[in-house]
């Protein structure tokens, strides 16, 4: 559009934004963080475990391989899958399947790794994450029935549409697998 044009059919100079009738003033600013926490609540990526919903630590990075190679290692525990190397690191690989005597999915699993560095484990889960969104009124304090080793590491439960999911201190749990390694 021509500066002349814009001049002569909206009587606006060049670079100027078109006069829409639109008023700004302190009545229109409100805190947008606020209002998007008020309509999403909390937002929480999470994976499944065969029957059991894990929702992944908001404060770690988690990440999703594929295909991956795991190294046994002799006289372990059924569970303990071995070690894999990403990036370098080796980090200790867990079958929660065998661990809660879970059927595991007959289609491929996937590796999840939470954590980085010395902290980083990986266990299978049955599908890619999901991102849900949980309202605050899914909080339950009702423990579900989850093996106990789950429930020890528990930090709180969401009860959405049926199905609970467990937000849990992955660190302190697999720091007690690797104790009975």
């Amino acid at each position: 559009m021509s500066s002349a044009y814009a001049k002569q059919e909206h009587d606006m100079q060049p670079g100027e934004a078109p006069k829409q009738g639109l008023e700004v003033g302190d009545d229109l600013l409100f805190d947008l963080e606020s209002a998007l926490e008020e309509d999403q609540g909390l937002q929480r990526h999470t994976v499944l475990v065969g029957d059991i919903g894990l929702v992944l630590p908001v404060d770690e990075v988690s990440e999703l391989i594929e295909k991956v190679a795991v190294c046994q290692l002799p006289n372990t525990q059924a569970w303990f899958n071995g070690v894999t190397s990403i990036r370098g690191n080796m980090i200790p690989v867990f079958d929660l399947h065998e661990l809660f005597s879970i059927e595991p999915p007959t289609a491929s699993r996937r590796l999840i790794v939470v954590g980085q560095n010395e902290t980083a484990a990986a266990f299978w889960v049955d599908d890619f994450p999901r991102l849900l969104v949980f309202a605050e009124e899914e909080i339950t304090t009702n423990e579900p029935s989850i093996p106990s080793l789950l429930r020890k590491h528990a930090r709180q439960y969401f009860l959405q549409d049926g199905k609970t999911w467990v937000e849990w201190d992955f660190k302190s749990f697999f720091a007690t697998l690797g104790e009975q390694l």
